[in-house]
């Protein structure tokens, strides 16, 4: 009786542990439904990860909403053929390398990105 109410009370609390893992709350960037507020989230984890850190491309106290909007033309640009001539068109390169699996998740990280750049900078 004892061994049967000490399984259960395991089995329970491995459970609730479970479904916390799987709730994290995250944007992914497959999700098509992504809000405001999520696509705003995601860029700004995608910048400072990839763009703006130790040893990336552009340090933080370089980014200012002059720097922000020479990112966001080179942003804009990516797909183009003819590219604006900033300095941060080779930057950009690093959000659609390593784990990224798809042109379209690519296109979907630097639709975050411009997402946290307009929100941020008010580029609008």
């Amino acid at each position: 009786m004892k061994r049967s109410i000490c399984l259960a009370a395991l089995a329970t609390a491995v459970l609730g542990l479970q479904s916390d893992v799987l709730a994290s709350g995250s944007v992914g960037p497959g999700n098509s439904n992504v809000s405001a507020r999520g696509a705003y989230t995601a860029g700004k984890a995608l910048v400072f990860r990839e763009l703006v850190c130790r040893g990336c491309p552009i340090e933080r106290r370089e980014l200012d909403r002059d720097r922000a909007r020479s990112l966001k033309a080179s942003l804009e640009a990516a797909f183009a053929e003819e590219k604006p001539g900033t300095p941060d068109d080779d930057h950009i390169k690093v959000l659609c390398t390593g784990k990224v699996q798809s042109a379209r998740e690519c296109a979907a990280r630097l639709q975050y990105v411009l997402a946290y750049l307009d929100r941020r900078y008010r580029l609008r």
